[in-house]
């Protein structure tokens, strides 16, 4: 089976859905900035350590290891808070928790002339949590072993906190649509996109493919061709994408005639 690893630390940082703002906290054009919270910064660097360990092993596709490894993954993913993980208000910095230069650089420049309003005078960068990482790992081992409810769970739970974390939004779009709740991924899926219309081309591409999957589980032929022909023209050498319109151009009904 073809490892579904790609992207693996994608995100649009600075989109947030707007049902998980925290109302009270002041803001920036597309940022939300959060009152300092409690890390334990030695726990998440142990979390970090035991996912990248789990990710080289999904390289490896080593599911027996994996596997063994699943309760003391699923321990760590338990650290994980039940919130999203914005910038931080801590004393006189805002705390930007990213592994992307650009993130700490956007934010520093956005925040001057804010100073009052936000009462810091400069922005730190710290490594990015585990948790949406431990979120996609642990649910990849459970799509792996056919347990989709609890893949749902896993992704749903590292969703909590990067809502746009891209291998989380499209791993999730297939463990709903194994669920039998394919109107559920593609509203998500939909709703991802609408927020990040500028994605690269080769995350577009995927997701397309997603979307497609999702369409032809549903009997939309024509909108799934539709997105597959549009992968295409992303990635225009894509096997996946040229097997499943095949397999539409066999499978659709035909159109009754008028």
């Amino acid at each position: 089976m073809t490892i579904r690893v790609a992207g693996l630390l994608a995100a649009v940082f600075f989109v947030a859905s707007p049902a998980l703002a925290d109302e009270a906290a002041p803001r920036l054009p597309d940022v939300q900035i959060v009152d300092c919270r409690t890390h334990d910064a030695a726990q998440e660097k142990a979390d970090m350590a035991l996912a990248m360990s789990a990710l080289d092993l999904m390289q490896a596709h080593d599911i027996d290891k994996l596997n063994a490894m699943l309760p003391d993954l699923k321990t760590a993913l338990g650290h994980a808070p039940d919130v999203v993980s914005h910038p931080e208000h801590c004393g006189d910095s805002v705390i930007v928790y990213s592994d992307e230069l650009s993130d700490f650089m956007t934010l520093s420049a956005m925040i001057q002339g804010h100073e009052k309003e936000f009462g810091a005078t400069k922005v730190e960068q710290r490594e990015a949590l585990p948790y949406p990482l431990l979120g996609f790992v642990v649910g990849w081992i459970y799509f792996e072993d056919k347990d989709f409810q609890s893949a749902h769970d896993a992704y749903a739970q590292g969703l909590k906190n990067d809502p746009n974390y891209h291998s989380l939004i499209l791993e999730d779009t297939l463990a709903l649509a194994a669920l039998h709740r394919s109107p559920e991924a593609l509203a998500q899926l939909d709703a991802y996109l609408a927020r990040n219309p500028d994605l690269p081309d080769e995350m577009m591409a995927n997701a397309l493919r997603k979307r497609g999957y999702v369409l032809v589980e549903l009997e939309r032929w024509d909108e799934a061709e539709a997105a597959y022909k549009e992968s295409l023209k992303l990635e225009p050498d894509n096997e996946t994408a040229q097997g499943e319109l095949e397999y539409i151009a066999q499978t659709r009904p035909s159109k009754a005639a008028n």
